[in-house]
């Protein structure tokens, strides 16, 4: 039991920490992901600034063709120049503008400050690219012979006003020009976080960081690579950093997009370590926890131990004597809380134990006492069941030997006589008359009616045509009629016309049976038969005024002693019991007879034990 408290209380610790550690987990990425999202953002709103600067100032040297003051062959530069002012006035382009003609050779240029260089300066990859091109041109950080200045070009077609191609509009950028830096917003944002405009090259253009102007950091091509394919990215980058006379490397997190008017990508980092600081003091937080929740366990697994575990050993010791079959020692109460509440149970429950196996003892003796008088019954029953039915068999050979001698005294011999005056006819064709023929017809007109009493009495049909009172008044009147003995019947609260066919001949075979030693022993003058019923039973009462007889005097009789009476008795009870219903019968010498039977309409459940 200690283990496993321990073991839920445990589990129940984990999976509040694992559920800890997925909220934090969740949290911790929800965090970072919005970081670098907002990186993501910063570089974006960086580079959508920087693109429109370039596509504003692409514009204004575009400016310079479609003033229409673009004329090379006509030897005057004046409109030229006005034009090329108006596009210097209001651009980035801190170290003048100039023109070409197709060559290669600077026609123009303004304010005066590219003497330094050639006449021609197709040399230099960008000019020569553009004249290749036809496009616009925006370049990489380019150096400058022989005062290694580092500058950024942006070129465009110069056309005339006829639209024709005669050269080449430029514009020269010096990448620490404040004006520049002040335009793409990149001011100081610390020392933690920075902003970068690279070129194709790997080369910082400008930056919040002054100090990483014009530093290479395009380890293993990576922001050539990412600026040729137009593809945003968060990565991890290392940059070096000053420590007093050593330099370390510092790792940070870097979002970087690229611009979509020059092969440039916007790069902002931060320190790693401050981005996942919210993660680290989670974790840090997250242990913390941890260790306070396991030590909470521990403290509540020894004290559940102390007032649960203990008191529950008792108990099971206590309930192990109780199995065992020891009621006699007591139970001790272990508090008032619920375990305590559980002793006392146990204590009443061993009160009760004890009464109950008292009580138990008493009864095993009652039972076995009242086990003999059952067996007795029942060998009884037994007894009385195979007296009646060897007396069933011993009548129904009777009723056999009746039916057999009144088929051989009546009528056979009614068919011999027929036959015997059919063969006179045969003989003495001549002598037959219709005398004779009525006379055979007679005979065989008693043959028939004495067949269908025999019938009648064997099952009468009116029972099943007609139903049970039918049936009944016709056995009234032929048994009790015809012998001149009065009776009455009483059919009036019997609203149903038929019943449940067992129901029908059980009870019709009762009354037969009554009818008929009413008919044959009671010597009686009239006979009273009243049928009722009600929703659930059918109740018959049957009263003569006969001479009666003593119940006691025939139940005493032994089985096989008993005359048709007795045993008729006996039978109308057993059929009455067979569907769940009951007969009384109530007589004494010279008083007459009563007999009362209810049976239900329903089907009841019969308890043959009982």
């Amino acid at each position: 039991m200690q283990k496993r408290i321990t073991v839920i209380i445990l589990l129940g610790i984990s999976v509040i920490l694992l559920s800890l550690g997925v909220v934090s987990h969740y949290i911790i990425k929800k965090n970072i992901d919005e970081l670098l999202n907002k990186k993501l953002a910063l570089s974006r709103l960086t580079r959508n600034n920087a693109d429109n600067i370039i596509t504003e100032n692409i514009s204004r040297l575009y400016d310079i063709s479609i003033s229409g003051a673009v004329d090379l062959d006509d030897g005057d530069f004046g409109p030229e120049k006005e034009a090329v002012k108006a596009a210097y006035r209001y651009s980035i382009f801190t170290d003048g503008i100039f023109l070409l003609d197709n060559g290669g050779n600077i026609l123009l240029n303004y304010p005066a400050r590219m003497r330094e260089t050639a006449l021609n300066i197709l040399s230099i990859e960008p000019v020569g690219r553009m004249l290749a091109l036809g496009k616009p041109v925006v370049s990489n950080i380019y150096t400058l012979e022989p005062s290694k200045k580092k500058v950024l070009y942006v070129l465009v077609p110069l056309r005339d006003k006829n639209g024709k191609k005669v050269g080449v509009a430029g514009g020269q950028i010096d990448p620490t020009s404040p004006l520049l830096l002040q335009k793409l917003g990149l001011l100081d944002i610390g020392d933690k976080e920075f902003i970068d405009i690279i070129d194709s090259n790997g080369v910082v253009i400008a930056s919040s960081q002054p100090s990483r102007m014009f530093t290479s950091c395009d380890r293993n091509s990576f922001f050539t690579t990412i600026i040729h394919e137009r593809k945003e990215r968060v990565a991890y980058c290392h940059v070096c950093h000053d420590a007093g006379d050593r330099k370390e490397k510092l790792s940070t997190v870097l979002a970087f997009v690229p611009l979509e008017t020059a092969p440039w990508g916007i790069s902002v980092q931060e320190l790693k370590e401050d981005v996942f600081a919210p993660a680290a003091n989670l974790k840090r937080l997250f242990f913390s926890l941890g260790f306070i929740f396991i030590g909470t366990a521990l403290i509540l697994t020894i004290g559940i131990s102390r007032s649960i575990v203990n008191p529950l050993r008792d108990l099971i010791r206590s309930a192990d004597r109780i199995a065992r079959g020891d009621l006699s020692k007591p139970i001790a109460p272990e508090g008032s809380d619920e375990i305590g509440v559980l002793s006392r149970s146990f204590e009443a429950m061993r009160a009760k134990l004890v009464q109950s196996r008292e009580k138990l003892h008493q009864y095993t003796q009652e039972l076995e006492i009242r086990v003999k008088e059952r067996t007795g019954q029942i060998r009884e029953s037994q007894r009385r069941a195979e007296g009646l039915l060897k007396k069933i068999i011993s009548t129904q050979e009777d009723e056999r030997k009746r039916i057999a001698r009144d088929l051989h005294d009546g009528t056979l011999q009614e068919l011999s006589a027929a036959l015997m005056r059919i063969d006179m006819c045969r003989l003495h064709p001549e002598q037959v008359s219709a005398e004779k023929i009525d006379a055979i017809r007679s005979i065989v007109m008693q043959t028939h009616e004495g067949l269908l009493a025999t019938m009648q009495n064997l099952r009468p049909s009116l029972l099943d045509d007609l139903g049970l009172i039918a049936a009944v008044k016709s056995l009234l009147s032929s048994h009790l009629g015809e012998k001149g003995i009065l009776y009455f019947l009483n059919t009036a609260d019997v609203k149903i016309t038929r019943f449940r066919p067992e129901v029908e001949t059980t009870l019709f075979r009762i009354i037969q049976e009554a009818i008929g030693n009413i008919a044959r022993h009671s010597r009686a003058e009239s006979v009273v038969v009243i049928i009722k019923c009600d929703k659930t039973m059918i109740y018959t009462e049957i009263e003569d005024d006969g001479v009666g007889f003593d119940l006691g005097t025939l139940y005493l009789q032994p089985a096989d002693a008993r005359d048709r009476r007795g045993l008729g008795i006996l039978g109308m009870k057993e059929r009455a019991l067979l569907i769940g219903g009951e007969m009384n019968i109530y007589s004494q010498p010279g008083k007459g007879t009563r007999m009362s039977v209810r049976i239900p309409l329903k089907t009841p459940e019969v308890d043959y034990a009982s």
